[in-house]
């Protein structure tokens, strides 16, 4: 029976050892060490497939045909990956408490607007006050539903946004944009530099097609790995259960709702986006 050579392994765990580095966005120390920093820009490298893993986080999802073309990365790629998972991820007890802050953003949120409503006065809308027109806008009815949600919805991100400001910095991002890679058919994060200068030079087309959700729970320092996704929902009457928006005929996702484009797009088929109410996470 032959042996194999422990020298014979080195290549192997150098190969793993660069991988990791990579995954984790530096050289492979703990990810708990405050020297860590997620990357300013995930771009598209047109660098070989190695050399481009060993910069970008993004080499987890190695792209189409490189398999064929270096299939030990593929393979390396997998065995780093499962190796540091762990140390990138959150806890459940660390998703549990960001879901509390969520819930608690969307109670305080569904608090002001009630309370600093003339007709409300802290109170709960009632069936008819939700149905009740408001005005018009762009030759389309708005109701007093769609007028407190829109304020509700702003109230609640600007909350998560003072709440996630230093805590779990590496994980959660409020309102990311994601845009689908005309090359390589993936969903990739857009840094917000590139969105706010599209809409400063009047280039929105840029963002057709786009999904904006609320919060995002992704690897750490990787947004392009996400494992979690909310929106913030608040149904008028409250007693309604929440729904996802649904597209219309000649918008991008036709015939596919918010949430399934999330499922399929973002979380890729494994699990749901949920809901931020004031009644808790559903």
């Amino acid at each position: 029976m032959s042996t194999r050579s422990p020298a014979s392994d080195i290549p192997l765990l150098l190969i793993l050892l660069l991988l990791a580095g990579c995954a984790t966005g530096g050289p492979v120390v703990s990810t708990l060490s405050p020297s860590h920093r997620a990357p300013v820009q995930y771009a598209q490298s047109s660098d070989s497939a190695t050399a481009g893993c060993l910069r970008n986080p993004a080499c987890y999802k190695t792209l189409p045909g490189e398999e064929a073309v270096i299939p030990w990365v593929s393979r390396a790629v997998d065995a780093a990956h499962a190796a540091t998972t762990m140390s990138v991820m959150l806890e459940g007890a660390d998703i549990k408490v960001i879901e509390q802050v969520l819930t608690d953003c969307a109670q305080k949120a569904n608090e002001k607007v009630n309370s600093e409503d003339e007709e409300l006065q802290g109170r709960e809308p009632t069936r008819e006050q939700c149905k009740k027109v408001v005005r018009m806008e762009g030759g389309k009815e708005v109701t007093r539903a769609m007028e407190l949600g829109a304020k509700k919805h702003e109230v609640a991100l600007d909350c998560a946004r003072k709440a996630f400001a230093e805590r779990f910095t590496q994980n959660v991002r409020v309102e990311p944009t994601y845009q689908k890679d005309s090359r390589t058919r993936l969903w990739r994060w857009v840094d917000p530099k590139q969105v706010e200068e599209w809409l400063q030079l009047g280039l929105t087309s840029m963002l057709w097609g786009a999904l904006v959700p609320d919060i995002v729970i992704h690897v750490s320092g990787n947004p392009n790995q996400v494992r979690h996704v909310y929106d913030f929902k608040f149904t008028c009457p409250a007693e309604n259960p929440p729904s996802w928006r649904p597209s219309t005929r000649g918008q991008p996702h036709y015939p596919y709702d918010q949430g399934a484009m999330y499922k399929e797009a973002l979380l890729e088929g494994r699990s749901k986006p949920s809901f931020a109410t004031p009644q808790g996470i559903k």
